[in-house]
């Protein structure tokens, strides 16, 4: 996917913020949003066109699509080539993150509700086509949605000709892989193999094989039948993995059927109830041995020492013992009594793919090896085993054609994905549970710590569950979160607590830490003690001028933060600036052009005061603000009692205006947290990640490039930093003695010292 052009979906969306990305992939990417006059989180999935017609085409049937299991689409835009589909902001992560904890009805539950989803669709012309963990993500409720539905094709009343082999190769059913005729038997190739893995915890063919060797065992050799599954759960799930097609079950309401049928037979007919998930199964997927459910369970926190991932809404718990520690995410229900399957700690990446960072898993057990359903060491019969096809030729073909396809769909992905959102008070200190293993894959957004503590950096981790303290020796501190989600901890260590998407931090020169702990809706303070409080959201009013911090409610905390130099928090959402005061009192300071329905300033205050068309970083020095507005290319300033003013930027499109005055030139500025940096004297850096340069304004408004020569790259260390090549930097950070610090990937941080000489300092 070639990089996108912010400023053109900005303009294309006039009424919706612009967030952070959430995902990426060969078909499209997913970018956060906020519609400002619902004040709604939507995804954004930007999605390259040959052909807009075609992408209308598509989008209009797709946006049809209503079911409880399918991901809602809000609207499509199509502005020349640029293709955009808004979609609803799903906040309990996917089964990808889950797969490892779900109990034995929530994983039959999540099957049933995607085929039901997948009946729905079909029935409607569209075929989904990479059905995988990835692509089935949950609300914050708890309630399965299928989504991404960015490789699958509009029908034409028959199954189609797929032209191009697309999709996942691990889920990708034999005729998708040999070019034969796709149809809606394909969809259910790929859900039965995802359950295959998750009720016997093992994939269907040997994880260690070759793409190619995988893709011939796809075509060519039967799965063995799972050692402790029940044989109810077996005959539903080895028949949809039947090489030939005509031999799967008929259809997806069939399937749902099935799996609800044999739910039944091995739980009970409570069984839906007791999975903890929501589901919303239409009449034709429901068992008849179902009638007369009681209500759904609501995720419960569990009650023993375990730390699950993921957010829940607590209702009544499932019976039997569970787990103590609160759900971060769509927590399915706690195992069964006997069951050998306890939760695991689970992270929403998406596997062999750039995501949030991992945790340890343990090894996957089967979720019925020595329950009372299927004894220890007990094996299931199989019926209808399919007929073997000797394919090998073809499937190498199909290697070589799929190469640059399959490339991508492995270790890119194309699920959405966003952290949950919690409201509400906090429930106090988290219970004593062991941390996870500190592991920084990549660096979410930093911020150097005080001379007075060594330097460094405070760094949010990808998943934005951790702060982190980096040396600069490569050594790595726990600051805050124990790498699970959730929003408990406030009074206690912040090493304890949990948090759940943390989108930016801030350090004050007395060494308390700042997060915008934006999955749980709150601005969340570390004091030098090293207790966490919450100083802002976690409350229902909306956010205005002259509201306590405490009471308002999430949107608040989705923006980035800035502390000034005598300490004052400054924090943006919604379009909206605010400045927090040592009372707890929000006071509004600034707006973007599109928010001015939600900006009445306090009776007696002055208007306020417009800082452009959107605020991509906010950085604070004696009063005096500095905002990114990335939709029309400025850094704009709002000094005390004085009119917004344009400090760089205003000039051609690009990259432009080396050597002259900043307002007079060109930028292309990134949008996301620690892209604004202040040396001690008052310089200003930024970077421009497409232009492969950093650029910094003096205190005379003169901008100069100081690193990068517009080239991607990752050489020039012990020569002048201009003369290197950069990698997309996205962060800067200047330290108290003036020295510069490049972030771009993955966790590499680049110094420029004050001779200007480039190294690398952490990769």
């Amino acid at each position: 996917m070639p990089a996108v052009d912010r400023a053109r979906i900005a303009r294309a969306l006039p009424r919706y913020t612009i967030g952070e990305q959430l995902g990426a992939g060969s078909f499209g990417l997913v970018l956060a949003g906020h519609h400002l006059d619902l004040d709604r989180a939507v995804a954004i999935k930007v999605v390259p066109a040959a052909s807009a017609a075609e992408f209308r085409d598509e989008a209009r049937i797709l946006s049809r699509l209503d079911h409880p299991h399918i991901v809602r689409i809000h609207d499509y835009v199509v502005l020349d080539d640029l293709c955009l589909l808004i979609m609803e902001m799903l906040g309990g992560g996917t089964l990808a993150q889950h797969r490892h904890r779900l109990s034995a009805e929530a994983t039959l539950a999540v099957g049933a509700a995607v085929a039901d989803g997948l009946a729905h669709a079909h029935a409607h012309g569209v075929l989904h086509r990479d059905i995988k963990p990835d692509n089935i993500l949950f609300t914050a409720a708890g309630q399965p949605r299928i989504t991404d539905f960015g490789i699958g094709r509009i029908l034409d009343g028959a199954p189609g000709t797929v032209s191009q082999a697309a999709g996942t190769p691990r889920y990708m059913a034999p005729e998708q892989i040999t070019g034969g005729r796709v149809g809606p038997a394909a969809d259910l190739y790929a859900l039965g193999v995802v359950l295959y893995e998750l009720v016997s915890g093992r994939p269907v063919f040997d994880a260690g094989l070759s793409v190619p060797e995988l893709l011939r065992h796809q075509c060519e050799v039967d799965p063995p039948v799972p050692p402790g599954v029940p044989p109810a759960v077996c005959d539903v799930i080895l028949p949809a993995l039947a090489k030939d097609p005509a031999r799967r079950p008929p259809d997806a309401a069939a399937f749902a059927r099935a799996i609800s049928a044999a739910a039944t037979e091995v739980f009970g007919p409570d069984w839906q109830a007791r999975s903890g998930l929501v589901l919303a199964l239409t009449e034709s997927a429901r068992s008849t041995a179902q009638a007369r459910l009681g209500p759904v369970a609501r995720f419960a926190p569990p009650r023993a020492p375990v730390e699950p991932a993921g957010a829940g809404v607590s209702a009544s718990p499932p019976p039997g013992p569970s787990p103590t520690a609160e759900p971060p995410g769509p927590a399915p229900a706690a195992p069964r009594p006997g069951s050998a399957h306890p939760a695991h700690p689970a992270h929403p990446a998406h596997p062999a793919q750039p995501g949030p960072a991992r945790p340890e898993r343990p090894e996957p057990r089967n979720l019925f090896e020595g329950t009372r359903y299927a004894p220890r060491g007990g094996r299931a019969t199989r019926r209808g085993r399919g007929r073997v096809m000797a394919v090998t030729a073809m499937v190498a073909a199909v290697v070589l054609a799929m190469a640059g396809v399959v490339g991508l769909v492995v270790t890119r992905g194309t699920g959405s994905e966003s952290p949950p959102v919690a409201t509400g008070t906090d429930p106090g200190p988290a219970p004593s549970a062991p941390a996870l293993p500190l592991r920084l894959d990549e660096v979410r957004a930093w911020a150097t710590g005080p001379a007075a503590k060594g330097g460094g950096f405070y760094v949010v981790d990808r998943a934005g569950l951790r702060v982190l303290r980096l040396d600069l020796d490569g050594t790595l501190s726990a600051v805050a979160g124990t790498g699970v989600a959730g929003s408990i901890g406030d009074g206690g260590p912040a090493t304890a607590a949990r948090l759940r998407g943390v989108s930016d931090v801030a350090v004050a020169a007395d060494g308390s830490v700042f997060l915008a702990d934006s999955g749980n809706g709150r601005i969340r303070r570390i004091g030098p003690d090293g207790v966490i409080t919450t100083v802002a959201g976690g409350g229902e009013r909306v956010a205005a001028d002259g509201t306590r911090a405490t009471e308002v409610s999430l949107s608040l905390a989705s923006g980035p933060i800035a502390v000034d130099t005598d300490g004052t928090l400054y924090l943006a959402g919604a379009g909206r600036l605010f400045r927090l005061d040592q009372a707890g009192v929000l006071h509004l300071v600034g707006r973007t052009e599109q928010a001015g329905g939600y900006v009445t300033p306090s009776p007696g205050q002055p208007p306020v005061r417009v800082v452009g068309q959107s605020i991509g970083d906010v950085e604070a020095r004696d009063g005096r603000l500095y905002v990114v507005d990335y939709s029309t290319g400025r850094v704009q300033v709002l000094d005390p009692d004085e009119p917004v003013r344009t400090l760089a930027g205003g000039g051609p499109a690009g990259f432009t205006g080396d050597g002259g005055p900043a307002t007079a030139a060109g930028l292309t500025l990134t949008s996301g947290p620690s892209s604004l940096a202040l040396d001690p004297v008052g310089n200003l850096f930024f970077p421009e990640s497409s232009a492969q340069r950093v650029r910094r304004v003096d205190t005379r408004g003169v901008i100069t490039t100081v690193a990068g020569t517009g080239e991607y790259g990752s050489d020039g260390n012990g020569g002048p930093a201009t003369a290197a090549r950069l990698a997309s930097p996205a962060r800067v950070a200047v330290d108290t003695t003036g020295v510069l610090y490049i972030g771009g990937a993955g966790t590499a941080i680049r110094r420029v010292g004050l001779d200007t000489v480039i190294s690398t300092v952490h990769d």
